[in-house]
């Protein structure tokens, strides 16, 4: 599943390639990507129109629409964004605008698990969809965490993946956060002591900024990442990349979890 830092790089995408070029024509591959949205409505606000200005809040990608309005998108489990020149489209293209001076940026997604959308303005959208701030926001302190938290009694992972908590992070990159950590990701988020906290909370900028610079959204992204960081070893046979121990896992909230019983001691 695409997660915040994908998400940021596709976000980049877009800016680099995508903004103030006309959109020609929109080509609505699967109207339901839409949901209740009509794929006339969709085209009709779009087509003639520029992209100004991109904006991303946790797994969302937000894009201003000249006159007014934002187009959202949401990447689901297998979602992508991509850039163009040839007529060659993209398989499991949904959305594919057409821009002005040669290129197309596609919305692609095999499963049908995102979202593509309008919405008049994008804080109404981010409070709509219940988001918690974003984790790479300045003003994500340890003490806006410690606020986040309070009162909960569930298991670090499954708190680090609650997009009303914390905006951005999935399945992979808590598991980094919480291997770069030295935490268990079972241990529950009410008994870690303030240092501990203190260092889960340290931990995200790092772990993410690193994803987003070495290639988060590719299918090389495991092989660019530093030896040190678990996502490469994070696999079936993966060994710890400090203790060289095996890896283990376990099922938190039905999702895969790797980590390190050594390293991550309870």
């Amino acid at each position: 599943m695409p997660e915040l830092p994908d998400v940021e790089n596709y976000r980049r995408r877009l800016a680099r390639s995508g903004l103030r070029k006309k959109i020609t024509h929109v080509a609505v591959g699967d109207g339901r990507i839409l949901g209740k949205l009509s794929v006339r409505a969709f085209s009709r606000r779009l087509t003639g129109r520029r992209l100004l200005s991109t904006r991303r809040h946790g797994k969302h990608l937000l894009a201003k629409v000249e006159g007014d309005g934002w187009l959202t998108l949401h990447f689901g489990m297998t979602g992508d964004l991509r850039f163009f020149k040839d007529s060659q489209t993209p398989r499991f293209t949904r959305v594919c605008l057409d821009l002005a001076g040669r290129g197309h940026l596609a919305y692609i997604n095999r499963r049908m698990l995102g979202r593509v959308g309008l919405a008049p303005d994008a804080d109404a959208f981010i409070a709509a969809q219940k988001l918690g701030p974003d984790a790479l926001d300045r003003g994500f302190t340890l003490t806006a965490f410690r606020k986040a938290i309070a009162g909960i009694r569930r298991d670090a992972k499954s708190v680090l993946m609650d997009q009303e908590i914390v905006a951005g992070i999935g399945n992979i990159y808590a598991d980094e956060i919480l291997f770069q950590a030295r935490i268990d990701p079972r241990a529950r988020i009410d008994r870690l002591d303030a240092a501990k906290l203190a260092r889960l909370h340290r931990a995200i900028c790092p772990a993410l900024r690193t994803a987003i610079a070495h290639g988060a959204g590719s299918d090389e992204v495991a092989a660019r990442m530093p030896k040190t960081a678990l996502l490469p070893h994070r696999h079936k046979g993966g060994q710890c990349p400090r203790c060289g121990r095996p890896l283990k896992t376990t099922k938190i909230g039905g999702r895969t979890t790797y980590f390190c019983p050594r390293c991550q001691r309870r």
